[in-house]
């Protein structure tokens, strides 16, 4: 079992964990805290969740309910409301995306044996794609320092590191990976979005939000 693995999971479900990996996580202290971090975040949700309604409200929301669909929802949005003021900030927090935090993973473990192994890059096959891609040339980005393929997000995806004024930074095409919104991520100093594009879609991993700001508002040609 890989860190990758467990933190594929963790995301997905920190306390449904399958006992291999929870095995991987005792002997491996990195992903052992990382563990430990995902599973206090989900107990302090769990304490925002069980604050009390006010007893006033929770009695003019049901009894606007019973009184007709049209003000019910008026209510029914003013309880939400109220609650989400009641639980602070906990409540507009987002889970991080499990693709966007991949691409981080894939970074911090995962890369540099990828350029270790990678066979010479075809840079006739990354301009396809690119175009496939309707997105600009890595070079409109900074400094090309590498192209390959490695697998991710279920598929292989073309793999380029590039090196900007404001620091180093991965993407990993996606020809195969359709997106209906953009994914954004944040763990370890590293930044990432997953942003669509009209032949598929591309990870972003950088260290710098400025550089990763940079390089997506410059995505798409033309």
């Amino acid at each position: 079992m890989s860190c990758l693995e467990l933190r594929r999971a963790v995301m997905i479900d920190p306390r449904r964990i399958d006992p291999k990996l929870l095995e991987h996580a005792t002997r491996c202290s990195a992903c052992g805290e990382f563990l430990a971090q995902a599973l206090e975040l989900e107990r302090e949700l769990d304490d925002m969740l069980k604050l009390p309604v006010a007893p006033e409200l929770r009695k003019r929301v049901f009894a606007e309910a019973a009184s007709g669909p049209r003000r019910s929802r008026r209510y029914a949005l003013a309880a939400g409301l109220a609650l989400g003021a009641a639980l602070g900030t906990g409540l507009l927090w987002q889970r991080d995306d499990p693709l966007a935090l991949a691409g981080i993973d894939f970074v911090i473990f995962e890369e540099a044996q990828a350029i270790l192994d990678a066979k010479p890059a075809d840079r006739a096959t990354l301009d396809r794609v690119v175009r496939r891609l309707g997105m600009m040339k890595p070079e409109h980005f900074g400094e090309v320092r590498y192209v390959g393929t490695c697998p991710f997000g279920g598929g292989m995806a073309h793999h380029v590191v590039i090196k900007t004024a404001l620091g180093k930074a991965t993407l990993l095409l996606m020809p195969d990976h359709p997106l209906a919104k953009r994914l954004i991520a944040k763990a370890r100093g590293l930044e990432s979005v997953v942003a669509p594009l009209p032949g598929g879609s591309v990870a972003i991993v950088a260290d710098s939000s400025r550089s990763l700001e940079r390089i997506e508002s410059m995505l798409k040609a033309g």
